[in-house]
C-alpha cells in the first residue's frame, strides 16, 4: 500500500533503500518494514495520499438563472 512519506524534520535528510535521499516535501512510496521503523525511530511521518483535486470551473461557479418569458 503506498502511502506519502516524507522527513519528520525539516532538514532531515532521510535515505531511501536505495541510497537516494527522500524529497523534503515527501514522496509517495510503498509502505514497507524498512519506512515503518523510520516511523518508529521518529525519522519520518506516514500519512494518506491525499487524493488529487481536479479543477473543475462548472463547480465551482454559481448556477445561472434563468428568466421566465
Amino acid at each position: 500500500m503506498k502511502k506519502h512519506i516524507k522527513p519528520a524534520r525539516k532538514g532531515l535528510n532521510v535515505r531511501k533503500p536505495d541510497g537516494e535521499h527522500l524529497s523534503p516535501e515527501g514522496e509517495p512510496l510503498q509502505v514497507t518494514a524498512f519506512w515503518l521503523r523510520r516511523e518508529a525511530q521518529g525519522d519520518v511521518v506516514i500519512a494518506d495520499i491525499q487524493p488529487a483535486t481536479e479543477n473543475n470551473p462548472a463547480e465551482s461557479r454559481p448556477a445561472r438563472q434563468v428568466k421566465e418569458k
